[in-house]
């Protein structure tokens, strides 16, 4: 009796992972593993595709506590999925464009620091990158004058 409690834990874990990556990848949960939020549409619709196949290879095979488990988590699934595909594709690329400027921003403080800016420049690093940025337009304007 023991057995088919453990292939109910082992379902549901199943569908569990399933289920969390299929979030993370419409980027309703943060990645774990990068810590950010991430959209991939077509590996979300992979992840619901393989709990779709999975709901018709095990059919007449699970409990009503299985069958209910594996149908609320895809139709929450399909119901997200669908309100994210109708969502415009650039709201993920200007995530990424901000990330991109910050990284440049910092690579940025290395060149000014290896070009031998004063040590006072050097201190002010735990602030924003967005002031660094300025610092460095407004020595630029400096120059020209």
């Amino acid at each position: 009796m023991s057995e088919p409690s453990k292939d109910e834990h082992l379902l549901i874990n199943i569908v569990t992972m399933f289920t969390q990556q299929a979030w993370v990848a419409m980027g309703k949960l943060k990645n774990p593993i990068t810590e950010k939020t991430e959209r991939n549409l077509q590996e979300a619709s992979f992840y619901i595709d393989v709990l779709d196949m999975m709901k018709r290879k095990m059919a007449g095979n699970l409990s009503d506590d299985e069958e209910k488990f594996l149908d609320s988590s895809l139709s929450g699934l399909k119901m997200n999925y669908v309100e994210e595909s109708n969502k415009p594709e650039p709201e993920a690329s200007e995530e990424s464009d901000a990330e991109a400027a910050s990284e440049t921003d910092g690579a940025a403080e290395e060149d000014s620091s290896e070009n031998g800016k004063a040590e006072d420049d050097e201190t002010d690093t735990d602030d924003s990158t967005e002031d660094t940025g300025e610092e460095n337009e407004s020595d630029d304007s400096g120059k020209d004058e």
